[in-house]
């Protein structure tokens, strides 16, 4: 049994009923008992009876939520043995592909459709104009044409967002501080910080954080996740940034003191076109997402009652940089 007690992956041993006879302290981990709750379990509950593949995917009852692979075997005197095996990395690796698949997909319709509406609103456009050119000076109607040109103009910046986001721009990667980066973005968001009573901590560490990335488009990231943390402080609060050195990669750390992010749509809020927000498009995380991805990087968040945290964790020599 040490054999056993000392392996990575989980085990059990079942009689010939299912009922299970023992337990390694991996697979106990796993489902989050301890030694008397087996007397609870029954492996034809865990595992699909008629499946022959004998595999199924589940939960643990513990604080941390992983993915678990269950195969079981039949043993030669009777009874089963079953095999717990944490696939936490590769559930989240088919999530990853999935996603992006998902984007680009998106992408692709954003941008046919952005460009067959662009191409009208330029000929409407430049009628206005032309409009509003002969109109007298002191005519009330060039008060309705100057109305259009603006909205045709706040029309076109949405497309420029939608084209951002259905074809990001090559990656213009080279050294660069990264302590610099967060303070640029910040000084761009600290009108609306003000204006939504908003107060924004800076933690650095002492010495100088340098890796290689493109630097407008992680400041662009780093707006989109601080204007979202601005957005949900309705009544004012904190914004808190963390940067800190982690050998070879990099973490920003970005927590807010808002309402957090409810339940039941956190697994949605890097999807294109997905917002709370009753003015908002839902394209400022897809478009953070994908430049993080592209940087070879991972952006994770939590949230509750308390507030919002987002982590953009970023290897300091991204994989195939040029």
């Amino acid at each position: 049994m040490e054999i056993l007690e000392a392996l990575p992956t989980g085990v059990m041993l079942a009689d010939s009923s299912g009922s299970v006879v023992y337990a390694n302290g991996t697979a106990l981990g796993y489902l989050g008992i301890d030694e008397k709750g087996l007397e609870d379990i029954n492996v034809d509950g865990l595992t699909e009876r008629d499946s022959a593949r004998k595999e199924t995917l589940m939960r643990t009852r513990g604080n941390d939520r992983i993915t678990i692979r269950l195969s079981q075997a039949p043993l030669a005197g009777g009874g089963s043995v079953v095999f717990l095996t944490d696939i936490s990395e590769i559930h989240q690796l088919q999530k990853e592909i999935l996603k992006m698949d998902k984007l680009a997909s998106v992408g692709e319709l954003t941008s046919g459709i952005a460009h067959e509406i662009r191409n009208p609103l330029a000929g409407i456009k430049t009628t206005a104009q032309a409009l509003n050119e002969e109109l007298p000076p002191n005519d009330h109607r060039k008060a309705y044409v100057s109305r259009i040109i603006m909205e045709i103009d706040r029309l076109n910046k949405l497309l420029l967002t939608f084209f951002d986001f259905a074809r990001p721009r090559e990656l213009s990667i080279h050294s660069c501080d990264l302590k610099k980066i967060i303070e640029n973005a910040v000084y761009m968001i600290k009108d609306s910080a003000r204006e939504s009573r908003v107060q924004v901590i800076e933690f650095y560490p002492p010495k100088k954080v340098q890796l290689r990335a493109d630097p407008s488009l992680m400041q662009q990231v780093l707006m989109n996740i601080f204007l979202n943390a601005i957005q949900a402080m309705d009544s004012g609060g904190r914004m808190e940034i963390h940067l800190n050195d982690r050998d070879d990669h990099v973490e920003i750390t970005v927590a807010d003191t808002g309402k957090g992010i409810p339940e039941n749509v956190r697994g949605r809020i890097f999807d294109p076109f997905f917002t709370t927000k009753p003015k908002g498009i839902g394209l400022g995380l897809s478009i953070s997402y994908r430049i993080v991805k592209m940087h070879s990087g991972i952006i994770t968040f939590v949230s509750g009652p308390g507030g919002t945290t987002f982590v953009v964790t970023l290897p300091k020599d991204p994989v195939g940089a040029g």
